[in-house]
């Protein structure tokens, strides 16, 4: 997927809900929806798609947590923000900036798999991304 600087701007089309916050793209919680509804808010929001914001993560109890993790936030959906399995993306990661291909797209983000530099112990390692910050890298 390659984004344009205009596209930067724009809410994408996706299944989950999408939102900018300081020029940075990303798919708020239940709980942060509420400054979409709230007119002291500048808050740019659309709804996803097929999906509702996701309920914010159960504190505390393990259990609940793990139901969340696997039933609510590990549900596989046809894009993320509009990312897709098979999309090529630059990735923000701690070494700087780089390549990166979608495998799979969550409610909780995309997963994205990139190449490690030479000598490293193994050809890639998978992320998740969240994020999109205002130059188009997609970040955990």
């Amino acid at each position: 997927m390659t984004t344009s600087t205009s596209d930067l701007k724009a809410l994408p089309e996706s299944s989950v809900p999408a939102a900018f916050d300081r020029g940075h793209l990303y798919s708020p919680t239940l709980d942060l929806t509420q400054h979409a509804l709230d007119d002291r808010y500048d808050y740019d929001y659309r709804p996803g798609d097929l999906y509702e914001p996701m309920p914010p993560a159960p504190r505390g109890d393990g259990k609940a947590f793990a139901f969340w993790a696997r039933n609510t936030a590990g549900m596989t959906v046809p894009d993320f923000l509009g990312l897709r399995v098979g999309d090529e993306v630059t990735i923000q990661h701690v070494t700087g900036t780089g390549p990166g291909k979608v495998i799979e797209t969550q409610r909780r983000g995309a997963v994205v798999r990139y190449p490690m530099p030479e000598g490293a112990s193994r050809p890639y390692v998978e992320m998740y991304v969240r994020r999109r910050n205002d130059s188009g890298h997609w970040y955990p």
